[in-house]
């Protein structure tokens, strides 16, 4: 890290907070940089922090914590808010369902479970026949050289 003295230390700060306070935050419903500015560390810092074995799955642990509240949030919202505010109402739980699917899809996702295959080999032999039948020798003329009967 020779050249990057910031993110060095930012990195050593990160090493001195406690691991809850850390996790705590990603827990949260806040963004990477609210975070990143609330731990006072830069993004990358705590980017390289998260992918050291020693913090493996701690991101993924915290977001679907935290998506777990956001689907509480959107509960609340759709049963406090009045008819007259539909629209925001709507605009607001569709912010969050798309944040809880995205921090915890095998939870939240709506379209699980629907995968699409397609199968290369039906369609690699297809190719092949078609090559096949363009690149085979024409025979023009038939075998007498080219005269068909012409006299």
């Amino acid at each position: 890290m020779a050249g990057r003295p910031k993110r060095a230390r930012d990195l050593a700060a990160i090493d001195l907070m406690p691991r809850d306070k850390v996790e705590e935050l990603l827990q949260t419903t806040m963004g990477m940089p609210q975070i990143c500015k609330s731990l006072g560390v830069g993004r990358r810092a705590l980017e390289e922090w998260l992918d050291q074995p020693s913090q493996a799955g701690m991101l993924s642990r915290a977001r679907a914590r935290a998506a777990d509240d956001i689907v509480s949030a959107t509960i609340a919202i759709a049963d406090s808010e009045p008819v007259e505010e539909s629209q925001k109402t709507r605009l607001r739980i569709q912010t969050r369902q798309w944040v809880a699917e995205r921090w915890n899809a095998p939870a939240y996702a709506q379209n699980k479970g629907q995968n699409v295959s397609i199968s290369i080999a039906g369609l690699r032999l297809d190719a092949l026949r078609h090559v096949e039948i363009v690149e085979q020798p024409r025979q023009i003329g038939g075998t007498n050289g080219g005269t068909d009967g012409d006299v």
